[in-house]
């Protein structure tokens, strides 16, 4: 299994967070920089609040959506990255 989807995602502590309608803002705290997220961005968020593997919200996702398994891998391997470069996630098992 890729390094990738063993590796635990959390949210960093923070980054606030707030739910409008479909779609949602995320607030990281000590940087004051505001970022919005479209449904499966902010549906991608909640999971990953669980505290579980990136491969788990990837399953999570494709099964909520259902879509194709790779469909979802190309498209929140970059948002997931973005958040980890944003400092929005911490990651474990790297």
């Amino acid at each position: 299994m890729p390094e990738s989807t063993t590796r635990v995602l959390r949210q960093n502590h923070d980054v606030a967070s707030s739910r409008l309608g479909d779609t949602g803002v995320l607030v990281h705290l000590r940087t004051n920089r505001i970022f919005e997220l479209n449904a499966t961005g902010l549906r991608a968020w909640e999971i990953i609040g669980t505290g579980c593997a990136e491969g788990d919200v990837f399953e999570q996702l494709q099964r909520e959506f259902d879509v194709d398994p790779e469909r979802v891998r190309l498209e929140l391997t970059p948002l997931v990255e973005a958040m980890v470069r944003e400092g929005l996630l911490d990651v474990d098992g790297r």
